[in-house]
């Protein structure tokens, strides 16, 4: 650096001369290659003076998406998200909407719906289609000195969305099915693509398919064929990240509900919990869950507590948390503390009232008459109780998903609990 200050005319050759003894020295371009990538380092952490402020204050977003995005990475949802919405609402302040976007797609690969969710997605659509073609209007300058060619690397880029576009569309089609609960014909339409894509589907679309169809088999109860359908997908180190948490949480939630305790503890600690550390909460709570049907009531009872912190900011499993809670006490039959807990937990459910399950209320309600039975034996049995039938019947809003919160069903829990109780 003194020789480049001092002498800054020099070429490489006279460099590596003066260093080296040698002008063709590979060490010389090695040391350069070093200074370069440390000076560069250094420049991101020096705050650049800027000539027009909205360059300024552009670089200023950025480091707020990017920080937000290495806060997230790293598990701390809770202010990745409040930096993410900082940034949010400074992209659209200053307007800055190429950055938006940015942020949209940060909040979809961590999961942080709170911030831009996929309910913003039209208005986000036209602002983006809005702001391309203000840019357009505002820059285009058509001139005969600029060369009329294409930029090849845009070219690249159109061919790959070409290519993936019908991908796109067929997966978006299944998704569609799922969400409508069109099992039969999701299932169809992914062995359809996975024939008729066989020959030139990306490893991308591919791994979404096969994770799909697991899901399909899920949705449908299928717990065993969706275990015998993992051995077609064994060899999952070379897959994608996110793939390989689909395909063993899939797993985990068919071993659970068959009661193979021991395989989805395994799958748990050994896959789950290495490959996604920014979901500790949810695990933990998969944990006492693992803890309660293996019947280790304390076990369950510390995990709980330990995580309830930091499952708060996801209504659904943190009153799925407390109504465990209840279920314990109901089974070591602690009528004292669950006396205590029911009174808490009723406040704290219309509390959450809009924002949770509606068979998180329907079962509650039933706790309540559940515990009064202990001290009415006259009480009607509950599995006849209308608030029961809708839970087991599964009406309309209030279906039971294997892949949710509720991971033990609270009807079965509360039928057993009375044919327990009146034998």
């Amino acid at each position: 650096m003194k020789l480049f200050v001092s002498h800054p005319e020099l070429s490489d050759a006279d460099y590596a001369q003066k260093i080296y003894k040698k002008p063709d020295s590979p060490a010389y371009f090695q040391l350069k290659k070093r200074v370069k990538d440390e000076f560069e380092e250094l420049l991101l952490l020096l705050k650049p003076t800027c000539v027009k402020k909205e360059n300024q204050l552009h670089i200023e977003c950025s480091e707020l998406l990017l920080k937000s995005e290495l806060i997230l990475a790293r598990g701390i949802r809770c202010e990745g998200s409040k930096l993410l919405e900082r940034g949010l609402k400074m992209a659209i302040k200053y307007g800055f909407h190429d950055l938006v976007l940015t942020i949209y797609s940060t909040a979809a690969r961590f999961g942080i719906c709170e911030v831009l969710n996929n309910s913003d997605l039209p208005e986000l659509e036209l602002a983006i289609k809005s702001h391309l073609q203000l840019l357009i209007k505002r820059n285009y300058k058509k001139s005969e000195r600029e060369p009329s060619h294409r930029n090849e690397h845009l070219n690249t880029m159109i061919r790959q969305l070409n290519y993936c576009r019908n991908s796109w569309f067929i997966l978006d089609d299944i998704h569609q099915s799922i969400q409508h609960k069109d099992y039969k014909n999701a299932l169809t339409q992914v062995n359809q693509a996975e024939s008729s894509l066989n020959s030139e589907i990306e490893p991308s679309t591919k791994e979404e398919l096969q994770i799909a169809k697991l899901s399909i088999l899920l949705a449908q109860r299928k717990f065993t064929e969706l275990i015998e359908e993992c051995l077609e997908y064994e060899e999952t180190d070379s897959y994608s990240l996110e793939t390989r948490i689909g395909y063993s949480l899939n797993r985990w939630y068919a071993l659970f509900h068959l009661n193979k305790l021991n395989e989805a503890e395994q799958i748990l600690r050994k896959e789950l919990i290495k490959l996604d550390s920014s979901q500790q909460a949810k695990w933990a709570y998969f944990e006492a869950f693992l803890f309660f049907k293996q019947r280790n009531m304390k076990a369950a009872q510390r995990q709980i507590h330990a995580n309830q912190k930091s499952i708060k900011c996801t209504p659904d499993y943190y009153l799925g948390s407390k109504m465990l809670e209840l279920m314990i006490l109901f089974d070591q039959n602690d009528q004292d503390w669950l006396e205590y807990k029911i009174e808490n937990f009723r406040k704290l459910i219309s509390r959450y009232k809009c924002d949770t399950s509606a068979r998180i209320h329907h079962a509650f309600h039933l706790f309540l008459k559940l515990q009064k039975s202990h001290f009415k034996t006259d009480l009607q049995n509950l599995t006849h109780d209308p608030e029961f039938l809708i839970l087991q019947n599964e009406a309309e809003g209030l279906e039971w998903k294997p892949d949710t919160f509720e991971l033990i069903r609270y009807d079965t829990w509360i039928s057993e609990k009375v044919v327990g109780q009146n034998s």
